[in-house]
């Protein structure tokens, strides 16, 4: 990259070409001026300027204590290439050089890019020259040079700006000896093994401007008249991502337009579609696409190649797991973090940059990385997926050895908690295998993610994906997987319940049992019974729903499977009990909950606590309250580790109307005012309900 190009990117808010120290020249005086000379070679201040209040704060607090400092204070501003840490440099430093009578030093420290950083031999040699020491009187060994540096440096503060470091070798050669310098140095990585070294060394990290800021520096850039109506506006500012140098370079463009007579608003179409938004955003010497490029090419192959994969992704924030898991290590996770390519998002995650992803996404590498990343998010769904349910599923992932989802000794809640930073990641994965014709991949993550969504309650989530799992199923060519899908968006309709979704839901369990009968699956077929059945039960046709209950059962002949007939000996008694036959009802709920209880490998606490809940409500219809109490107790118990918030929620709720009902309303309001909580966590309408009860 040519040095007039990276002089007037680098500062991100700084607008116009800025001139670095190598490239001022000074007339050669004689001998005694030369020794008394004061370098002026600080670049132009930045003309336009805004936000980094929070930063200049912390700079003036650290000034204002340097006359009590033994040694300089020098100054670390990081960041990636554009956020404007020359241009924050320079506007500070700008206000304090009339308190530094000893004058301004300045040098570009990799003027060819990070992977040639320049030797700070050479750098001292015309910091010397420009102190008045004429090449001819140099001292030539390194040593002696730094000592007639310091020598030079020692009877009047100045201030010295050494730009984009690479590495901490190239600073402390370069450091003045009077105690009352200020010394700043910019640098994309954290420059860690520096602060070991000067421990009283402030280091301050420049991120994206906010809102409010950017919005001031496309109006200052591009002029009044030339900023676009509101909702383009916001577009632009969005794209943008407070991502100054894109800001610049938006507003730049926005007066160009303006100026030929066209619509600024245009830009906010090409900046909205990520495959035009990096072209959108250059112009003249100014390039995002460049700068970027500059960064990915500095890159060591390891962290290169992670780059590229992490482009294939379908969002710019993920899991560090992911990350160590794409790359085979956490070394080149590292190194991207230390580069600020990868920034923290919270506990375990990381993020790009949504212009940086834009970046590595146009050099990412064939199919490879995607495979891995749809691999990653199947195989953690199944995880989880295991661990909240023994049910049958049907997909490869789900024939092999399984793993932990999250670690052993989880509970389903913190395994379904834990999942859940990567929910909207896991949709957007499901998107992707589709639209790339990765289908086996997509339909079995529809499979994989019913536990999670049956839990947490996603609907519209676990409907997109179900549907795009139908789609990937057709087009497999595989009859049983469509049937699990059929089956997998029906039990997704009905349990969101709305007004259209019983006869959705009853559709796709038609089609999952004529597709499972033809395939002789008899697993598939009797899941379909089965929420046939439920459906019949909701829409209070008890005796319909017993049928299928019973005709799922007799489908399972033969086959070897508890969990199964544990559910339809649940549903059953549900059916009895919604048909006043309030003994068969009960005796049927208490040997659901046993059988549930039983189960081969552990037992399954969500399905026990819904036995307990029904038995209770059949109880109360059968007038007997003092048998009702205990099995709420109980299932309230049971439930409160299944990360089953409405479940949980529904449960309290009637426990709460019974205790009310026996005169303990204090104890009610308690379990009202927690339902209240968990429904709206779940975002359930039944929270009016509750709040309704506290009223």
């Amino acid at each position: 990259m040519g040095d007039e190009i990276r002089n007037a990117i680098e500062g991100g808010t700084y607008h116009g070409p800025v001139l670095q120290g190598r490239e001022i020249q000074y007339h050669h005086h004689h001998h005694a001026a030369a020794r008394t000379r004061v370098p002026r070679q600080l670049a132009s201040e930045p003309d336009v300027f805004v936000d980094r209040h929070p930063v200049f704060a912390e700079l003036e607090r650290a000034a204002a204590g340097r006359a009590a400092r033994s040694t300089p204070l020098i100054v670390a501003l990081t960041g990636l290439g554009g956020m404007g840490k020359t241009a924050t440099a320079l506007r500070w430093l700008h206000r304090l050089r009339r308190h530094f009578p000893g004058g301004q030093l300045q040098a570009d420290m990799s003027p060819h890019g990070h992977l040639r950083p320049l030797d700070p031999h050479s750098v001292l040699q015309g910091f010397v020259q420009e102190l008045g020491t004429r090449a001819d009187e140099r001292p030539a060994g390194q040593a002696a040079l730094e000592a007639h540096y310091r020598s030079l440096t020692a009877h009047a503060p100045l201030l010295v700006l050494l730009d984009d470091v690479v590495n901490v070798g190239q600073v402390r050669p370069l450091l003045p000896a009077h105690p009352g310098s200020v010394v700043v140095v910019t640098s994309r990585m954290p420059l860690t093994a520096l602060k070991g070294r000067y421990p009283s060394m402030l280091a301050l990290t420049l991120g994206s401007l906010d809102r409010e800021a950017s919005a001031e520096l496309f109006r200052a850039v591009a002029g009044e008249d030339a900023v676009p109506g509101a909702a383009a506006l916001e577009s632009v500012l969005a794209a943008c991502g407070g991502y100054p140098l894109a800001v610049r370079i938006a507003a730049a463009r926005a007066g160009e337009l303006h100026g030929l007579g066209e619509d600024p608003a245009e830009l906010a179409r090409e900046l909205g579609d990520h495959r035009t938004r990096l072209e959108a955003l250059e112009v003249d010497d100014l390039s995002v696409p460049q700068v970027l490029g500059a960064v990915h090419l500095s890159l060591a192959d390891g962290p290169a190649a992670l780059y590229r994969a992490l482009g294939a992704h379908p969002t710019p924030e993920f899991s560090r797991d992911l990350v160590t898991w794409l790359a085979g290590n956490d070394t080149d996770t590292r190194t991207l973090v230390r580069e600020r390519v990868l920034e923290p998002a919270g506990e375990g995650r990381v993020r790009m940059h949504r212009l940086v992803h834009d970046h590595a996404r146009s050099v990412a590498d064939g199919r490879a990385p995607v495979d891995r990343i749809l691999e990653w998010y199947l195989r953690r769904a199944a995880a989880v997926e295991r661990l909240v349910s023994d049910r049958w599923r049907y997909g490869p992932v789900f024939t092999g050895p399984g793993e932990e989802a999250g670690g052993a000794g989880f509970t389903d809640a913190e395994a379904l908690d834990a999942f859940e930073p990567d929910r909207a990641n896991a949709v957007a994965a499901a998107r992707l295998a589709h639209d790339l014709g990765r289908y086996a991949m997509a339909w079995q993550l529809a499979e994989a993610l019913r536990g999670f969504f049956f839990r947490r309650k996603y609907h519209p989530d676990w409907i997109e994906v179900c549907e795009l799992g139908l789609k990937a199923a057709a087009a497999c060519g595989d009859d049983l997987a469509v049937a699990r899908m059929h089956y997998e968006l029906a039990f997704a309709h009905a349990d969101r319940g709305d007004a259209a979704d019983a006869g959705t839901a009853g559709h796709h369990y038609r089609e999952a049992l004529r597709l499972a009968s033809a395939a002789g699956h008899a697993r598939t077929e009797s899941s379909a019974l089965e929420g046939l059945g439920l459906l019949a039960l909701r829409e209070g046709a008890p005796e319909d729903a017993a049928e299928h209950f019973r005709r799922a059962a007799r489908a399972l002949d033969g086959l070897d499977h508890p969990r199964g007939r544990a559910l339809l000996t649940f549903h059953l008694g549900r059916a009895h009990a919604a048909g006043h036959r309030h003994q068969e009802a009960a005796e049927l709920l208490l040997r659901a909950r046993r059988m549930f209880a039983e189960l081969p490998g552990r037992p399954d606490r969500f399905n026990e606590a819904k036995s307990l809940w029904h038995h209770a409500r059949a109880r109360l219809r059968a007038d007997r309250p003092d048998e009702a109490l205990p099995s709420l107790d109980e299932a309230v118990t049971l439930i409160a580790a299944c990360g089953a918030p409405k479940e949980q929620a529904d449960i309290l709720l009637d426990r709460g109307d019974l205790l009310a009902t026996q005169g303990n309303r204090p104890k009610a309001e308690t379990d009202w005012r927690q339902a209240l909580t968990l429904y709206e966590q779940a975002l359930s309408a039944s929270a009016e309900s509750a709040r309704g009860r506290l009223l």
